[in-house]
């Protein structure tokens, strides 16, 4: 396997991680928890909405894309790497922001999506310094 395709199937990887996690938030509603935020009027930020959808799919998207369109452009792959770091950088805050946690299934996930971002980092690197 190649590094470009280790580093799709990385990106792949971190949008599961990203859906499997949002799930395990919203498990608990299944068992009659109150999911509802406290002190809140019931509309959602529609900041927070559409900056998770970037980080979700948004940038993953851009990232496979940069490598499938044109994985030998410098650009492309510039491009990539600075989209695997920023990704990296933002799961690594979250995983810390979420210590401590209600939701044990957290505990699994965060960590785990905290390596694949690194290993995806290490990945987007090597295809950048592939001449």
């Amino acid at each position: 396997m190649n590094n470009v395709s280790k580093t799709v199937a990385l990106w792949l990887l971190s949008i599961c991680g990203i859906a499997c996690h949002s799930i395990c938030d919203i498990l608990p509603m299944f068992w009659g928890k109150d999911m509802a935020i406290v002190a809140t009027d019931g509309n959602m930020d529609q900041g927070m909405a559409f900056f998770m959808m970037t980080m979700a799919f948004l940038m993953p998207a851009c990232g496979i894309l940069c490598l499938l369109i044109n994985e030998k452009a410098k650009s492309m792959k510039l491009i990539n790497f600075v989209l695997s770091v920023v990704m990296a950088l933002l799961n690594i805050m979250h995983a810390f922001m979420e210590i401590p946690s209600e939701n044990a299934g957290q505990y699994a996930i965060l960590p785990l999506m905290v390596v694949i971002c690194c290993m995806l980092t290490w990945q987007s690197y090597k295809v950048l310094k592939n001449k």
